[in-house]
C-alpha cells in the first residue's frame, strides 16, 4: 500500500467533488442511449440496465457499455410506493437524464433461518418450537420471531414423522416458510423367554446427557443437543473483521469431555471415531457435572473451515457432535478503516489499516488539518515510504488519513486527534 502526504492531494480531490457537483446539476442530453418506460421497480434490486434499452453490463463495481466505464447516479429511494426516480449518466462525453415515475414494490419473501432441519425425540417428549429459529432475515421490514405463526402438527404421544411449519409475512404480503421435520421415536422392546413364552416388555428409551451450547463471536448461535439426536449441519457465510475469534462456551449436566475441532478438510465420522487428537487444531476438556468449558479460536486467512463440537462420556465414547461450516472471506469492498500510530519518543509513525478490498491496490494520504503547534508546517514527513509525524508534547495535532484507490478514487476518510 503506497502512501502520500499532502495538502495538494487533499485539495485535488475536494475540488474534484466541487466540478462532479456542477456536472450533475447540469442540463443532460445525448443520442447513444435510449430510456425504457419502467413503471414498476423492485426495492433494493436494481441497476443501470434496467433503465435502458442498450446492452449495459452491471455488476457491484460499475456499469460498462462496450467495455467502457458508465459514469452514473440514481436518486436514492428510501420508501415503497410511487414516486420519482431519477437517472443522470455520463459517457464518452455525452450526458443523459431522465425523471421516472415509478411504483417501488417488495416482492421479495422474508426468510426464517432454523438451527435445525430436523431432530428426533423420545415420545412424550416437550419441544419449543421456537427454540429452533435461528434468525429472521427481510430486505426491508424490521421482522423478528415474536411474527412467527406457528403450525405444530407434532403428535408425540405417537411414533411417526411430523412437521413444525413456520410461516411470516411482511407487510407487502410476501410469506415465507420454513419446515422443521420431527421423528417421534418408537419405544423400544425387550424380549424375554418364560417356559417357552415370549414376553414383551416395553422399555423407554432415555436421555442422559444434555450438552447446552453458546457461541459467539463470529456468529451467534445457541440451543441443547440430546443424547441420540440427529443434529445437521449449519453453515454461515462469513466476512473477516477486526477480531475474527470464534468463542464457544457449553456446559454438560453429566461428567464427560469435550472436544473443540477445526479442519479445513470436512470432518468424517470414521475420523472422529479414531484417535482425535490426531485432527488439526484439536482441544480437549474433561467436565465435572454441572460445569462449563470455553473454547475460541482466531481466524488468519481466508477459506473454508469445518468446526466441530464432540461430546464424550466417562467411557470415551461420542454421544453427541454438532458440526459447523464456516466461509471465511474479505468482502470486495473496504468495510472500515482505522488510523494506527507508534510512538518512538520524539515522532509517531502513523499507518492505516483496513477491512475488506479483495486484491486492490490502495495509497494512503495523510494530511495535517489543525494544530496550535508553530511548526505545524513541517510536523509531517514522509521517510523512506513512512508517514512520521514529528510531535511536541503539549500541543494537539488533528490529522486526516484518506484511503485512496488506484482510480485515485477516496475510498473512505477517518480523522485522529493527538496530544502528548
Amino acid at each position: 500500500m503506497k502512501k502520500w502526504i499532502g495538502w495538494i492531494a487533499f485539495f485535488l480531490v475536494v475540488i474534484g467533488l466541487a466540478v462532479g457537483g456542477f456536472f450533475l446539476a447540469s442540463h443532460f442530453q445525448g443520442e447513444t442511449f435510449q430510456f425504457k418506460e419502467v413503471e414498476l421497480l423492485d426495492w433494493n434490486d436494481y441497476q443501470l440496465n434496467d433503465f435502458v434499452e442498450q446492452d449495459v453490463v452491471c455488476n457491484d463495481k460499475g456499469c460498462k457499455f462496450k467495455d467502457k466505464d458508465i459514469t452514473f447516479t440514481i436518486s436514492d429511494v428510501t420508501k415503497l410506493g410511487k414516486q420519482d426516480v431519477m437517472v443522470k449518466m455520463e459517457y464518452e462525453g455525452e450526458n443523459f437524464e431522465k425523471t421516472f415515475h415509478v411504483d417501488v414494490v417488495d416482492r421479495v419473501a422474508p426468510e426464517i433461518v432454523l438451527k435445525e432441519t430436523s431432530i428426533r425425540i423420545d415420545p412424550n417428549e416437550k419441544i419449543d418450537p421456537i427454540s429452533y429459529v435461528g434468525e429472521v432475515k427481510d430486505n426491508y421490514d424490521t421482522l423478528n420471531v415474536e411474527d412467527i405463526s406457528v403450525d405444530d402438527q407434532v403428535d408425540a404421544s405417537t411414533p411417526g414423522d411430523y412437521e413444525v411449519v413456520y410461516t411470516i409475512k411482511d407487510s407487502s404480503n410476501n410469506e415465507g416458510k420454513a419446515t422443521l421435520k420431527v421423528t417421534v421415536r418408537k419405544e423400544k422392546t425387550t424380549t424375554t423367554s418364560s417356559n417357552d413364552k415370549k414376553v414383551e416388555e416395553k422399555k423407554e428409551e432415555t436421555q442422559k446427557v444434555t450438552f447446552n451450547y453458546n457461541i459467539s463471536g463470529l456468529f451467534s448461535d445457541s440451543g441443547s443437543l440430546l443424547q441420540g439426536k440427529t443434529q445437521s449441519l449449519v453453515e454461515k457465510n462469513i466476512e473477516l473483521g477486526w477480531n475474527p475469534t470464534l468463542k464457544i462456551t457449553s456446559n454438560m449436566d453429566d461428567a464427560g469431555t469435550i472436544r473443540f475441532i477445526v479442519s479445513k478438510n470436512k470432518i468424517k465420522g470414521d475420523e472422529l471415531s479414531a484417535f482425535m487428537g490426531a485432527l488439526p487444531q484439536t482441544s480437549a476438556k474433561k467436565v465435572k457435572s454441572g460445569a462449563s468449558a470455553s473454547f475460541e479460536y482466531t481466524f488468519e486467512e481466508e477459506g473454508t473451515f469445518y468446526v466441530s463440537l464432540v461430546v464424550l462420556n466417562q467411557s470415551n465414547e461420542i454421544i453427541i457432535r454438532k458440526d459447523f461450516c464456516l466461509h471465511i472471506s474479505v468482502a470486495d469492498e473496504v468495510t472500515d478503516m482505522k488510523i494506527v500510530t507508534e510512538d518512538y519518543g520524539d515522532y509517531l509513525n502513523i499507518d492505516c489499516d483496513f477491512i475488506g478490498g479483495g486484491n486492490q491496490g490502495y495509497y494512503f494520504v495523510v494530511t495535517l488539518m489543525d494544530s496550535d503547534d508553530p511548526n505545524g508546517d513541517s510536523v509531517l514527513v514522509d521517510t523512506d515510504n513512512v508517514i512520521r509525524l514529528y510531535y511536541t508534547k503539549g500541543y494537539t495535532y488533528e490529522i486526516m488519513g484518506m484511503l485512496v484507490n488506484e482510480d485515485e478514487e477516496i475510498v473512505m476518510m477517518k480523522s485522529l486527534t493527538i496530544k502528548k
